[in-house]
């Protein structure tokens, strides 16, 4: 039962700086992860569930998610595919570094709704109406170009999606720094973080591995993410027990333990406070 969310190296050609994919499968189900890139998903076909950080929610034809650096996330495919339904499930996926659109690019006047989008969108981002329809447009024409062209493409699709009204913040994740110094070192502090989230994790690892005092690192983290240690840490392990509940047939003590709680108890009440229902609920209400 693998429930660790796993780092995934993304490597471009080298003739490009950001990877396009058309993904075609028979069913999307692949494992719980994350990467240091941004990510942006358009679903072209198929139904399931989407897992952002700890959100869990469903996902159809048209559905547009931006995912920042190092939030764990996952699409699965529904269970229920039509009989005779042989169509794979198709997405359209942009991912692209951090620093091919930061420096001085992102410091410019002109690049400021562009700026705040990417930062809103650690906690993961749902587009709807005008700026998805626009930006899924963009999305399909990007098959066809290469070169500068790929690339002003991009900026152009970040560009209508800041314009976005009200879109939809998923996670409960952490808010990135503005400090470029700040945003690389809490990137690493939650990389690791998450690969460690399901085991016993203490502040004082933590705050070592970050080679930091535990003072210094509890204020560090706090001013970066507006959470403590342990809400964090709680929030990761909640992320993933609904990705169990949901995609395994495991027991709730079992995936209390798997998800890195190692109290019944302790669990039910962590889960409850953050999704308002207790595991079992949840599991009812979400699994059909």
């Amino acid at each position: 039962m693998a429930v660790k969310a796993q780092i995934e190296k993304l490597l471009p050609p080298p003739t490009e700086s950001f990877l396009y994919k058309i993904r075609r499968e028979p069913r999307f189900g692949t494992y719980w992860h994350f990467h240091p890139e941004y990510q942006l998903t358009l679903i072209v076909r198929g139904r399931g569930r989407r897992f952002v950080g700890d959100h869990v929610g469903r996902f159809a034809p048209g559905d547009l998610v931006l995912t920042g650096p190092n939030l764990p996330h996952m699409w699965c495919s529904g269970r229920d595919r039509t009989p005779g339904n042989k169509q794979p499930d198709e997405a359209f996926m942009i991912q692209f570094p951090e620093g091919m659109v930061g420096g001085s690019l992102l410091g410019l006047p002109e690049m400021a709704p562009v700026r705040r989008l990417l930062e809103a969108s650690r906690r993961g981002i749902r587009f709807e109406g005008a700026a998805r329809e626009r930006g899924a447009k963009a999305m399909a024409r990007m098959s066809s170009l290469r070169g500068p062209a790929r690339v002003i493409a991009l900026l152009e699709i970040l560009s209508l999606l800041a314009e976005a009204r009200r879109p939809e913040i998923l996670s409960s994740g952490a808010v990135a720094p503005t400090d470029r110094g700040d945003r690389e070192r809490i990137d690493r502090i939650c990389r690791f973080i998450a690969e460690r989230a399901s085991g016993p994790l203490l502040l004082a690892e933590a705050a070592a591995a970050a080679h930091m005092s535990v003072p210094a690192f509890t204020r560090f983290f706090r001013k970066a993410t507006k959470k403590t240690f342990v809400e964090y840490l709680t929030e990761l392990r909640v992320g993933k027990a609904c990705h169990l509940l949901l995609e395994s047939d495991a027991t709730i003590r079992q995936i209390s333990i798997a998800a890195g709680f190692h109290s019944l108890s302790n669990f039910n009440r962590r889960f409850r406070d953050r999704k308002g229902m207790s595991p079992k609920s949840f599991r009812s209400q979400f699994s059909t």
